[in-house]
């Protein structure tokens, strides 16, 4: 779950690449890509829900899983 500030932010983006793609600021391919990125924000926000985020989460649960195995392991190999 994204928090309130971050639900704002990803709206701010949104409407900031749906402008610049919407009054022709920029053309071709980078205008392309600016409606999909401000499309994926927009649904980030309208469901409060990030991919990325709840990936980064993800990562960050692994590498403390890891580094406390890593600990362990190494404590265990200290007391031999």
């Amino acid at each position: 779950m994204l928090t309130k500030s971050e639900v704002i932010i990803s709206y701010l983006i949104c409407l900031f690449l749906f402008f610049l793609s919407g009054s022709e600021t920029i053309t071709g391919w980078p205008a392309t890509i600016c409606g999909v990125i401000g499309t994926i924000e927009l649904a980030s926000a309208l469901l409060q829900y990030s991919p990325l985020h709840e990936g980064m989460h993800s990562l960050r649960q692994r590498d403390k899983l890891f580094i406390s195995n890593f600990s362990v392991a190494k404590l265990a190999h200290h007391k031999l």
